[in-house]
């Protein structure tokens, strides 16, 4: 499964002597290590197998009560640009190592903030990218946003919505390198934040909506050269190319985006990578067949960017089930046998445990309240029951979606999901995964899409490629539900008036903190999904919360400010809530 192309062979162990190393580096060893350093949050999940878990409790079911706003930091991005997309997004995980907190906002400028004396946040330095926000608000898909940062030795390396990467001098916030991976003049662009695996940095393309064929690439930190490049919808000759019988090359054009962070096994050397929706969304017929690897895991060894196994959730999906999202790394037993697994709560609304070891499916189970687009997994394969091997376009569940013969259908879980891409959080003392999940559905409108313009259509690069749209069919909620990842049972749930769209945490001291839409940030009860403590900011939140400490102290961090138009009209409770673009710091 060779799905890439190779750019630069040299040896990276001759590369990383190159850059040397000083004490206080981000290396490889603490990455590693990372649960080592509580008092630091290091990486985009806080380790590398994906947990967005703390070993801090000095905030806990006592003290919680007592938690308050320590200071507010302000950020730009609220100027307007373009017409698409006017202003910036925070959903961005902020990195902190030893008191000093790095943090883009939807522009993707960096800010170095000095957060140790826990009374005030002081900028150090900001990067700015010098994006040309009006070309690139228009350019991006589906809103201004950048979800992080990572650290690599004494640099910061990040991305800008246009398709660069950058390093930048960890100290001074001085440009060390950058380089173009994304095409934004064919609607490529880049929004996750990278994964570091050694000296390696990981990126992918957002753009699915606009007809782009999704690829993940590789660059060496030390150089800023490409080491290789992964796509994620095979050529001709690549194993999985025939999965697109069309006969008219649109893989070319099959989506697979990438916007989400990957997670990575140490042990085996892997990172195992969501992939977003097959193009055009809502027309399979344009794309008979299976059309691997959209809407799939795959597991890619990060030095040579070789596929070792793929996993497709929805076959020829017809719903725009992107499965970008996390695929968390848990070590447990099922039914007395010790098994190392990779868990993916999908869009699809199954959570899935899969073997990280060859991808062979282990278990799956509904997770969400309705479910009506196939009465359920297959047992051996993993496959939906409904799943037909001797058609090349599905008839999933009838009415469950579009087609050109009948172009509307009621999709149970929506669109939307399920879970979308805000990231869970797994306590491993608990053994329980915490996840936020959109309920209800929507309908889903087929109109047939037409050829690209290189293929003898009229549709160009940056076009909506989509093959129809969606509409409400009714009001939407959302939940916080606990999982049991040895069985897929839900052990616990919260349902809340609104869809949530914040990322979760969770600590040694069994709460659970999430933000949401109408600027409430809470904490809650691990054990009852109970709230335990809340307070309103005043503006929307989409951005995953984390902890950390300084001189002995336990803080909470998480950025405010977000505007989803659709979502907003679905809400009209919502319609006037304050866009702003904020740092809050919680402590005791």
């Amino acid at each position: 499964m060779r799905m890439r192309t190779t750019f630069l062979l040299a040896s990276l162990l001759v590369a990383t002597a190159l850059t040397p190393v000083s004490a206080a580096d981000m290396t490889h060893e603490r990455a590693l290590n990372a649960a080592k350093e509580p008092h630091n949050w290091l990486m985009y999940y806080g380790n590398y197998e994906g947990h967005r878990f703390s070993q801090l409790n000095q905030i806990n079911a006592d003290s919680v009560k007592n938690l308050k706003v320590a200071f507010s930091v302000a950020l730009s991005g609220l100027e307007s640009a373009g017409t698409r997309n006017r202003s910036g997004n925070l959903e961005a995980t902020p990195i902190v190592e030893d008191g000093i907190m790095y943090v883009p906002n939807g522009w993707g400028n960096v800010y170095a903030i000095d957060v140790s004396s826990g009374k005030r946040g002081a900028i150090r330095w900001i990067f700015d990218p010098e994006t040309n926000k009006a070309w690139a608000s228009d350019v991006a898909c589906c809103g201004v946003n950048n979800r992080g940062v990572a650290l690599w030795k004494d640099k910061v390396i990040s991305i800008s919505l246009d398709g660069r990467l950058f390093a930048i001098n960890k100290a001074t916030g001085e440009k060390v390198w950058e380089r173009r991976i994304a095409d934004p003049a064919i609607g490529e662009t880049l929004t996750h934040a990278p994964l570091i695996v050694r000296d390696v940095a990981i990126v992918g393309t957002a753009g699915g909506e606009f007809g782009i064929r999704g690829f993940i690439e590789g660059t060496d930190l030390n150089t800023g050269q490409p080491l290789w490049r992964t796509y994620t919808i095979p050529g001709t000759g690549e194993a999985g190319n025939d999965t697109w019988k069309d006969g008219q090359d649109r893989w070319k054009h099959g989506g697979g985006s990438i916007w989400e962070t990957g997670t990575y096994d140490s042990e085996s050397d892997t990172f195992y990578q969501g992939i977003g929706n097959a193009g055009p969304d809502y027309d399979p017929e344009y794309r008979p067949g299976d059309n691997k690897w959209a809407a799939s895991a795959l597991a890619i060894n990060p030095t040579t960017g070789a596929i070792k196994w793929g996993f497709q959730y929805t076959p020829n999906d017809p719903y725009d089930f992107d499965e970008i999202s996390e695929h968390p790394i848990i070590n447990t037993k099922i039914n007395g046998e010790d098994r190392k697994l990779v868990v993916h709560v999908a869009r699809n609304g199954f959570y899935y445990a899969l073997d990280r070891t060859n991808g062979s499916f282990v278990l799956g189970k509904q997770y969400t309240d309705q479910l009506t687009w196939t009465p359920g997994l297959d047992p051996k394969t993993g496959k939906p029951l409904n799943y037909d091997p001797t058609k090349d376009v599905q008839a999933y569940t009838p009415g469950s979606h579009g087609s050109r013969a009948n172009p509307q259908g009621r999709t149970c879980p929506s669109n939307s999901g399920g879970k979308t891409w805000p990231p869970g959080a797994y306590n491993p003392q608990l053994g329980l995964m915490f996840i936020t999940s959109i309920e209800g559905c929507n309908i889903i409108e087929t109109v047939e899409q037409k050829n690209f313009v290189d293929q003898g259509g009229t549709i160009r690069p940056r076009d909506r490629f989509a093959g129809g749209g969606t509409k409400a069919a009714e009001r939407r909620y959302g939940a916080l539900k606990a999982i049991d990842p040895t069985t897929g049972d839900t052990k616990g749930m919260t349902k809340f008036p609104f869809m949530t769209y914040g990322g979760v945490l969770a600590t040694a001291s069994n709460l659970v903190f999430l933000g949401h839409l109408d600027g409430t940030f809470a904490a809650y009860d691990a054990k009852t999904l109970q709230e335990v403590w809340s307070h309103n900011v005043g503006a929307a939140i989409n951005a995953p919360p984390i902890t950390y400490s300084v001189n002995g102290k336990q803080y909470v961090a998480v950025l405010v400010g977000s505007r989803d138009r659709p979502v907003m009209q679905e809400n009209p409770e919502l319609k006037n809530i304050a866009m702003t673009h904020m740092l809050y710091v919680f402590g005791l």
